[in-house]
């Protein structure tokens, strides 16, 4: 598969098995070759905007996998993590 090739990942709206969907969404960052934006900390040797950059595009991946009630949610998040974090919290449990 090319870096390019394109991937549908249904968008989260809450019910169904987040697990499930939480293992596509990472494996459509790692396709991109985002997945480092799922870290709490910037890797070392990064510079700042190109960890900012990365942020923003690992978490902008993210919320196009959710559906609107959902995203409600965390739209308000900046980084992969917190969002990660925030939807384990409330749907891990619930699946």
């Amino acid at each position: 598969m090319t870096r390019g090739s394109k991937f549908k990942v249904s968008k989260f709206d809450g019910h169904g098995n987040f697990g499930l969907w939480e293992t596509r969404v990472k494996d459509l960052l790692a396709q991109q070759e985002i997945q480092k934006g799922l870290r709490a900390e910037k890797p070392k040797g990064m510079e700042d905007d190109d960890w900012q950059d990365l942020q923003k595009r690992a978490a902008g991946t993210i919320r196009l996998c959710l559906a609107d009630e959902v995203m409600y949610h965390v739209m308000h998040l900046k980084s992969a993590d917190e969002i990660r974090k925030k939807l384990e919290s409330q749907f891990m449990s619930k699946t």
